[in-house]
């Protein structure tokens, strides 16, 4: 076992009064003070704020809502979005929530229905996925005046940046050039774990009349002594385990056993945070089956439930099972953590941060390397203890080059999008700098070269599928986390069955089930019956329109890549060559830097058991969380 050491952040002599926050005689620390005079000299154009989970980011917030400023904050899951609602108006401020589930008309009048709440509120916090739609036209907005949304705020907030891998920082990237420069604004991106590569590919963005790039300024919460200040974050007991949290399930429930009578029923305060949603289903179930007095203790919220009907997670059981999930925004007094690694360093500290944020904690950690040896001292101090940890963590680097493709890709599908109302694709063009290499340019002369000769009537089978990839390829694009195709599913959730909506590809090929046809369509059900160690995967192949043969779906990237230089090859011999080589080299730049999760929709699913699952109906979903 090794003890990190409390995390103290330096205070100023200012308190919270002084800039109309509460409470009032509170003294600011010296980071949120550098944050409110970084606001005030109106120097920069994007501010990076970088501080530890627990230290204050959502004061700073508070204080640009004190403004009497219209702000938008834009959150990567909306539980995020929920929790940070509710702290806002306990503050006493008037927020609104804009979300595809907020929005209830459909068709010509959704679009009306979203320019009025951005119109008429001043306080908006919602997903960035909105406003990707409707860069991507998505929306059927005939008076043409929804791009105006990018013409509202002065601050523009992204909270928990680091959730945003390069699929999606193409898309926001583009977001920020017309946030500053439809209309000037403040552009603030906030995280506990930023990527230096981000603060890079902001030069991207060019803003005003002589296409300057931001000037950014960051401001850093660097932990150090805080006289008669509580810490942010409290000491930690932790006991390292090789292994999954299901490789010690008995050990585990034991422990719990031994808690749970010194616990009240007043909310979440031992969490457990793995890896898999489906590990996390099973570990809840097992609970339910062999340790029936735990059971009523411990609720379940992941990616599974927050989509189910029936009755809400209990919030009030002291125990609480969930995934990544948690990483973002979770704020309970959680003083026992029970949490598997991670995907990357910055997943890890996420989920370490959820506890001792209110009180000294206990945490388990179950890693895939042996972590016992890096720790040869009986205390560390935070800082330490993280540059530890990367030894056996991996560190998710941003691939830059796929950034820069998508953003300059995601252009010319605004372009496009909007090509039938001429002032507004000028103005769109002036907005999106065009940079030596790739450039919008590149790909408007792509996609009308396709076009072309996609309307000469030319009895060209690859040419017909490649158009068809292509068309994928841009409706995966004009929204910002890709395309997803829902199902209900009906699952088993600790005593009881429940239903949910859920990715279809991802739970075929994570969970053994069948697909049952109902009046209402397709229906997922999970099988219950198999052992726990048929892991899977389940699904053996795909279908797609575009590719003669099927695609092996535990291969699909290689294949994937391998079918479209095929097709692309066969496809382009109507075209001269000098453009035969250009089309080419767009199209693989194209492939290489979107995944094929983010793309297909198959048109069938081929189940280990040979079992065929017909998926014809098109879908194009938001990911909400």
């Amino acid at each position: 076992m090794v003890v990190v050491e409390e995390v103290y952040l330096p205070s100023v002599e200012e308190t919270y009064g002084l800039y109309g926050l509460a409470p009032e005689g509170r003294k600011l620390r010296a980071f949120q003070k550098e944050f409110i005079d970084c606001v005030n000299d109106e120097g920069a154009d994007v501010i990076q704020l970088v501080a530890p989970t627990g230290a204050g980011k959502t004061l700073c917030f508070e204080y640009l809502l004190n403004q009497k400023h219209k702000v938008l904050l834009l959150y990567p899951t909306n539980a995020l979005i929920q929790s940070q609602m509710q702290r806002f108006e306990d503050e006493g401020f008037r927020v609104a929530n804009i979300s595809s589930k907020i929005l209830k008309r459909r068709g010509r009048e959704r679009a009306r229905e979203l320019w009025g709440l951005i119109k008429r509120n001043d306080i908006i916090l919602t997903n960035p996925d909105i406003f990707q739609a409707i860069i991507g036209a998505m929306y059927r907005n005939f008076e043409r005046d929804l791009i105006q949304a990018f013409h509202q705020f002065n601050y523009v907030i992204y909270d928990e940046f680091h959730a945003y891998g390069e699929f999606e920082l193409s898309g926001i990237l583009t977001q920020i050039a017309l946030f500053q420069n439809m209309s000037w604004c403040r552009v603030i991106l906030s995280s506990a774990t930023p990527k230096p590569e981000i603060l890079g590919l902001l030069n991207l963005v060019r803003i005003g009349k002589d296409r300057r790039t931001p000037i950014i300024k960051n401001v850093k919460a660097e932990p150090g002594p805080s006289e008669g200040e509580k810490p942010i974050r409290h000491r930690t007991e932790v006991e390292f385990h090789q292994g999954r949290i299901l490789d010690y399930t008995e050990e585990i429930a034991d422990k719990l056993i031994d808690v749970i009578k010194d616990i009240e029923m007043s909310g979440p305060q031992i969490l457990l945070i793995f890896d898999r949603v489906k590990d996390s289903n099973w570990f809840y179930s097992r609970l339910y089956k062999e340790y029936p007095d735990l059971y009523g203790y411990v609720e379940k919220d992941n990616g599974y439930d927050t989509n189910q009907i029936g009755d809400a997670p209990d919030f009030t059981k002291p125990i609480l099972i969930s995934t990544n999930k948690s990483e973002l925004g979770l704020d309970y007094p959680i003083k026992m953590l029970f949490m598997e690694d991670g995907f990357s360093i910055d997943s890890f500290i996420q989920r370490f941060g959820r506890a001792a944020r209110h009180e000294p904690a206990k945490c388990y950690i179950y890693t895939k390397k042996e972590a016992n040896p890096l720790f040869t001292d009986e205390s560390v101090g935070y800082l330490e203890f993280l540059d530890k940890i990367r030894y056996i963590t991996d560190e998710y680097n941003i691939q830059t080059k796929k950034v820069v493709r998508l953003f300059t890709f995601r252009q010319a599908l605004a372009i496009e999008g909007y090509s039938h109302q001429k002032y507004r694709e000028e103005d769109l063009k002036a907005f999106f700098a065009v940079e030596s290499g790739y450039s919008y340019k590149l790909w408007l002369k792509f996609f009308a070269l396709l076009k072309k000769y996609d309307g000469l009537d030319l009895t060209n089978q690859n040419l017909n599928r490649l158009n068809l990839l292509v068309k994928d390829l841009k409706d995966a694009c004009r929204s910002l986390r890709g395309r997803s195709l829902q199902r209900p599913v009906l699952y088993q959730r600790g005593h009881e069955i429940r239903r949910t909506a859920y990715d279809v590809l991802s739970v075929l090929n994570r969970v053994p089930a069948v697909v049952e046809k109902t009046d209402e369509g397709l229906i997922i059900k999970e099988l219950t019956e198999l052992e726990s160690d048929d892991s899977g995967p389940f699904i053996k192949a795909i279908t797609l329109p575009y590719f003669p043969a099927m695609i092996d779906y535990q291969k699909r990237n290689e294949q994937f890549r391998d079918e479209v230089e095929t097709i692309a090859k066969n496809a382009l011999g109507v075209f001269p060559e000098k453009q035969q080589d250009f089309l080419l080299s767009c199209i693989r730049s194209l492939y290489y830097s979107v995944d094929p999760d983010r793309v297909i929709l198959p048109e069938e699913v081929i189940l280990w058991n040979d079992k065929v699952v017909p998926l014809l109906e098109d879908a194009m979903e938001f990911y909400d969380d």
